[in-house]
């Protein structure tokens, strides 16, 4: 994977489109990890909303996190030297590329987000030799697909990672086929997705306060999700709750007080990663 020079900033003159009284998901987001010092007043209201009335929510999108964290580990450990974070939102340590690094030096990482403000963030506080920030919409598949494989070693197999975005999506599976389509054998897929069959009611209300705020949240059924890996061996064990996933954080060198979190749970959001074979 190489940085190409000359681009880290093609996508700051935008900022200027961001419209500060709309709410985005990925600033919301931020709110719900705890964070949320750089959003925006609206989405503090919407992720306070959130965190106050539907406080499983919150859990949820803090266990997803250390989901993302400890399968990027696992698959740093097992020989991927490049990973991919699609709809990364602002930077939250431990970030990737750090956990990546922790068992594997020379990890190389790409972080992606449409929004522009997310986007000046990411580049001032992650990139370096090893690390880009690319501004991009996660549904502009042209794009994403053209900027990995002008980065991505071909030779060496990738890690794409969707952490709770792909609920905010209208059809997933044609965002991970179009992304991984060009990865080559051994690169795996990432996954955490909100769903509707367990305990519906925390996942309904949150839905409507997304809507409501001009958010289309969509949570899916477990066949549903599980389509979104279809052609793709899961590693064990296999589509579960998301601290259900590998859940000893001391193996990963992620410990309680790195996330300042606990141990929170997430029964309504599923986990997997897939492996290409």
């Amino acid at each position: 994977m190489s940085r190409r020079r000359g681009r880290a900033h093609a996508s700051v003159e935008k900022i200027a489109l961001v419209d500060p009284r709309r709410a985005h998901c990925g600033r919301v987001h931020d709110v719900l990890l705890g964070a949320g010092k750089d959003s925006y007043w609206t989405d503090l209201q919407v992720g306070e909303r959130l965190i106050t009335e539907v406080p499983e929510f919150g859990l949820a999108a803090q266990a997803a996190r250390m989901f993302l964290a400890r399968a990027v580990h696992d698959v740093a450990a097992d020989g991927i030297a490049q990973i991919i974070e699609l709809g990364s939102g602002y930077p939250c340590s431990p970030n990737l590329h750090a956990v990546a690094r922790r068992v594997r030096p020379s990890a190389r990482t790409i972080y992606l987000d449409s929004d522009p403000v997310v986007a000046v963030h990411g580049r001032a506080l992650l990139a370096d030799e090893q690390t880009e920030f690319i501004h991009a919409d996660i549904t502009d598949t042209d794009t994403i697909v053209r900027e990995i494989a002008e980065t991505i070693d071909p030779a060496g197999p990738v890690a794409i990672c969707f952490g709770f975005v792909l609920e905010f999506i209208d059809d997933p599976s044609v965002v991970v086929e179009a992304v991984t389509t060009i990865l080559p054998p051994g690169s795996c897929v990432v996954l955490s997705h909100v769903t509707a069959d367990q305990d519906t009611g925390p996942v309904a209300d949150a839905a409507e306060i997304y809507r409501v705020n001009g958010i289309e949240f969509r949570p899916r059924r477990r066949e549903e999700i599980a389509a979104i890996l279809s052609g793709f061996d899961l590693m064990e064990p296999g589509l579960v709750a998301v601290h259900s996933w590998r859940p000893d954080v001391v193996r990963a060198g992620l410990n309680d007080a790195e996330f300042g979190w606990g141990n929170p749970t997430g029964e309504f959001c599923l986990a997997a990663v897939g492996r290409l074979p």
